[in-house]
């Protein structure tokens, strides 16, 4: 029973993670140099005008923007 359940948790781990990441998704500001999940408090503060979303860690660095240092993504 153990070893069923062990394995189904590694399988739902293996199916859903990808997903997860897929649909990571990260907002920053045009009037700022920082990224944030959007569940940060700061991010939540961006007005809708300013917004500005990245699919990836890597393409907002490429945009100039560096991690939040509270939300830390």
């Amino acid at each position: 029973m153990k070893v069923q359940r062990l394995f189904l948790a590694v399988l739902l781990a293996v199916i859903l993670l990808p997903c997860t990441t897929a649909l990571a998704e990260y907002w920053g500001s045009k009037k700022s140099d920082k990224f944030h999940y959007p569940s940060c408090t700061w991010a939540q503060k961006i007005k809708p005008e300013n917004l500005v979303v990245f699919q990836s860690k890597e393409e907002a660095a490429k945009a100039g923007y560096v991690p939040c240092k509270v939300c830390k993504p």
